[in-house]
């Protein structure tokens, strides 16, 4: 899914793409690396960050309690781990990032986004980085109040009606993940989630759904449901 060139246009974005694509005129000061797919994660750091070439790449937090919460995915065209250089570093354990794919990408010196000489020569860039990175924040706060609370059926009907919303009210968006992702980003298990879109599917508010699309069928029906399963659950 790519991100609009308005960024008011989207409101909710769990899979980027093309958040940094004017970073490319800089690859030549990058070192290029290849990423193998990993079970592993690779916690923050200040000392650099990463530009997507192919690939993807997901983002998981972990709360105060410990527990990991899967908040977005990034893939071409994009730029990962530069919150935590901006920010030297103060929240670097809280995020870690896991390879889904083989991955190119370019690793670039931290030092380069403190450089006033560097942001005084390409504004353009500096500028794009704190857009992105608003975007990303943005983004990550809508999905943390999607996966705060409620039933699996809450939780999955909050995030198609968000869904329809960011593409304008229309009845076909895309999706651009698995359901085993989408169960990780929406704190719920992926048999749950099953059974959520099966129902969904039975009552006519789902006409179809796959990893590249979901159809709406009836969105009256959808702000129904959803408003009594939050009814029930802040009875």
């Amino acid at each position: 899914m790519s991100a609009s060139a308005n960024p008011l246009e989207n409101l909710l974005v769990i899979s980027h793409s093309g958040l940094h694509e004017p970073w490319r005129e800089m690859l030549h000061l990058g070192t290029h690396m290849v990423l193998s797919r990993s079970q592993y994660t690779y916690t923050a750091s200040p000392e650099c960050f990463y530009f997507i070439d192919k690939g993807r790449v997901r983002l998981t937090y972990t709360n105060a309690l410990g527990q990991e919460h899967v908040v977005m995915f990034f893939g071409k065209d994009c730029i990962f781990n530069e919150t935590h250089v901006l920010v030297r570093g103060s929240d670097a354990g809280l995020a870690s990032f896991r390879v889904l794919e083989r991955t190119e990408v370019y690793r670039f010196s931290g030092s380069l986004l403190h450089d006033r000489a560097f942001i005084a020569e390409h504004p353009h860039l500096y500028e794009n980085m704190l857009t992105a990175t608003a975007i990303k924040f943005s983004n990550m706060f809508m999905i943390t109040y999607l996966i705060k609370h409620g039933t699996p059926m809450a939780r999955v009907c909050r995030f198609l009606r968000q869904m329809h919303y960011s593409h304008n009210a229309a009845a076909r968006f895309p999706l651009d993940m698995t359901q085993i992702e989408l169960a990780s980003v929406l704190d719920i298990h992926r048999v749950s989630l099953f059974r959520c879109l099966q129902q969904l599917k039975e009552m006519g508010i789902i006409l179809a759904f796959s990893r590249h699309e979901v159809q709406l069928g009836n969105i009256e029906a959808l702000e129904a449901l959803l408003d009594q399963q939050e009814k029930t659950d802040w009875g």
